[in-house]
């Protein structure tokens, strides 16, 4: 099969964003929705300035801070006179309430609500709406000010606590509304040294907010080669004038949490305190997710097709017509693909069977999160499927399909990976997850159980790049926010049952599986996919 390494899989144009918008309405977005989304705030009073909280700039206080900071203990630590926390495990974490002098979180809402603009943030590791930078909003009288507080006060402060190095800081305004989440990063780039997170929650009954109203700053812990392990290990809620900072290492994942309530957005300020090159940075640099197992095909199964296949897809007229399909385009997907009574004996065991079936969750954390099943523990059409896809029958129909060398005497070592896994809420995958295609390979993709919204891939260009001025704020150099980067998407396949989907996936091709939010409607249970890779 001939294909072009510029362009793996046909594109297909993005008209309309994740939450449906146009482009159109999202420039409109800008001043309107997010801003009515925080507009249930009562009269805030008029400041021209914020200053910091006297209690925090007393030499004992600091030397308190300090003295912990540097002492790195293991347990919780909390000084009486400020409620300033200090947590140690899994990694060094500071909380300072009540950080302005009262009432001014306020006042710089009153501010947000009217003044700032917004954009909207979606890739695979995040959705939410984020302003630009502090430096750059001249008219925000309030916030401006909180940036040189943040650059004359906070900065030569935390050089004491921190015993760091701090040149300057960078920071924009946050808000997640219901549905918004950022999946787990260390936040580590170059010169990253401190990360910084300020909470603006003055709303009469929400200063602080309870975890069912999701929004909070989850710590992970991580395992000796540094990846993150589920499950979450400390979460911190939202609360209303309080200031979180952590130094930025190898070891520093977190994660905002869902917000679930649609009472009220979460509302921050937050960024980070550069300073010379992080020493972390470069281990890091080094660390590698696992890959996939790749194995030849089984040639004890031998299952005849017949008994499995819509008999359509054995016709060779059929298969003629996929070939040239999947030659124009990269992809197919074939409707009603096994005979009905396989799928629904398969998905019934599946929904049904929670003793025999062994799942296990595939991480690291801020790779994957979903389940896999333990092969070992499929029985009957379970069992039958998977060994199918595994089957010398099956890598002949795809050499069929496709034109790939991936049966017959000239074949010279095809290999496939199988995997059976279950989607539910909170689950995902991102780019950079060690799926990237460092070769060509044949994806195919099964649903059993499918629900909109659930496990849905998308695949994007290996030449997507990010516009200048579009970093995300994990800093990398992704995104497709927009017009310019609407050729990156090249692919979205969404869940329906019984289908099989068909991607050719060129060398460098990245994809994700979205995040699947608490709003996603699940009532007939998780979703199952057969997830398959093939290589000549």
């Amino acid at each position: 099969m001939e294909t072009t390494s510029s362009s793996p899989i046909k594109p297909r144009r993005k008209d309309k964003d994740e939450d449906g918008c146009t482009e159109e309405d999202n420039s409109k977005d800008q001043g309107g929705e997010p801003q009515r989304k925080i507009l249930r705030l009562a009269d805030a009073p008029e400041a021209k300035e914020v200053f910091l909280n006297e209690t925090y700039q007393q030499p004992e206080v600091t030397q308190w801070l300090q003295k912990t900071w540097t002492a790195g203990k293991t347990q919780e630590i909390k000084e009486e006179h400020t409620g300033a926390q200090v947590f140690a495990d899994p990694f060094q974490i500071c909380l300072l309430p009540g950080m302005l002098k009262q009432g001014q979180s306020q006042a710089l809402v009153a501010e947000i609500i009217q003044k700032v603009q917004w954009s909207r943030k979606q890739m695979d590791l995040y959705e939410f709406y984020q302003s630009t930078d502090l430096s750059n909003m001249p008219t925000c009288r309030l916030l401006t000010n909180f940036l040189q507080v943040l650059r004359k006060q906070v900065r030569p402060w935390l050089e004491k606590v921190t015993n760091l190095k701090l040149d300057y800081v960078s920071a924009s305004c946050s808000m997640y509304t219901c549905g918004d989440y950022l999946l787990v990063h260390d936040d580590l780039l170059k010169d990253r040294q401190v990360a910084f997170i300020y909470y603006l929650s003055p709303w009469e009954g929400a200063e602080e907010w309870t975890e069912a109203q999701g929004g909070c700053l989850e710590i992970f812990g991580s395992d000796d080669q540094c990846f993150p392990q589920f499950p979450v290990q400390r979460k911190i809620a939202p609360k209303d004038n309080q200031f979180a900072f952590f130094k930025v290492g190898s070891r520093s994942f977190h994660q905002v949490g869902e917000v679930t309530t649609f009472d009220y957005p979460r509302l921050t300020i937050n960024g980070w305190f550069h300073g010379e090159t992080n020493e972390a940075f470069v281990a890091d640099s080094l660390r590698a997710f696992p890959r996939l197992n790749y194995l030849q095909p089984d040639s004890l199964n031998k299952p005849p097709l017949g008994l499995f296949l819509n008999n359509v897809y054995l016709k060779s007229a059929t298969r003629r017509s996929i070939q040239k399909r999947i030659e124009e385009n990269s992809e197919i997907c074939l409707y009603e693909f096994f005979k009905r009574e396989k799928f629904e004996l398969a998905r019934s065991q599946l929904l049904a069977d929670s003793d025999t079936l062994k799942w296990w969750r595939q991480g690291p954390a801020n790779a994957h999160n979903y389940e896999v099943l333990d092969l070992t523990t499929a029985r009957g059409t379970i069992l039958e499927l998977i060994q199918l896809f595994r089957s010398h029958a099956m890598f002949d129909l795809l050499r069929d399909f496709t034109d790939l060398d991936l049966a017959g005497a000239e074949a010279e070592r095809p290999t496939c990976s199988v995997e059976l896994q279950r989607w539910s809420h909170g689950n995902y995958t991102v780019l950079g997850d060690g799926l990237a295609g460092e070769e060509n390979t044949l994806d195919l993709v099964y649903y059993l159980n499918a629900a909109e919204g659930a496990a849905v891939i998308t695949y994007l260009s290996p030449d997507a790049e990010m516009p200048a001025g579009k970093t995300p704020m994990d800093g990398r150099q992704s995104d497709y926010e927009g017009e310019e980067e609407d050729d990156s998407v090249l692919l979205t396949i969404t869940p329906v049952d019984n289908a099989l989907n068909i991607v050719y996936r060129c060398e460098g091709t990245t994809k994700f599986t979205k995040y699947v939010s608490r709003n996603t409607p699940l009532e007939k249970g998780p979703v199952f996919v057969i997830s398959c890779s093939y290589k000549e």
